[in-house]
């Protein structure tokens, strides 16, 4: 999700649970809650009226307020202060996430680390659009 015009964070939706786990490599630059709040706002009023809407077992159109979903920042991911990285980092943690990591695992990521996975994913980006264009147009 893009908060603001340059800066991403990965979110974890657990339907479940009814709680955003947002997954976010510079916390400090949205400190306070409210920040957050502003940020996620929209999404939390949202998410209840979408299952209501696709929930075979849902009797209403209007949720209830005990339907309402909250969200959290996991404690213990790796926090990065350079700029232009929150992009593969928020795609990192979703992809360790996905995998099962937990977020301890997230907390070992370094600065170099973000280097390689970010040269990883500019070169899986570039051989994907880039290569494929050219296979096709010599092909």
């Amino acid at each position: 999700m893009m908060w603001g015009k340059d800066h991403w964070v990965g979110l974890v939706i657990n339907l479940t649970c009814r709680q955003v786990e947002i997954l976010d490599c510079n916390i400090p630059l949205n400190e306070s809650d409210n920040e957050v709040n502003k940020h996620m706002a929209y999404l939390l009023r949202a998410l209840p009226h979408v299952l209501a809407a696709f929930s075979p077992l849902s009797d209403s159109s209007h949720p209830e307020e005990d339907q309402a979903f909250s969200w959290v920042h996991p404690e213990n991911i790796y926090i990065n202060e350079w700029s232009g990285d929150c992009g593969p980092c928020a795609v990192k943690f979703l992809d360790m996430h996905a995998a099962g990591y937990s977020y301890e695992d997230m907390g070992q990521i370094d600065d170099k680390k973000v280097d390689i996975f970010r040269q990883k994913y500019a070169m899986d980006t570039y051989e994907e659009f880039i290569g494929n264009a050219k296979v096709q147009n010599d092909g």
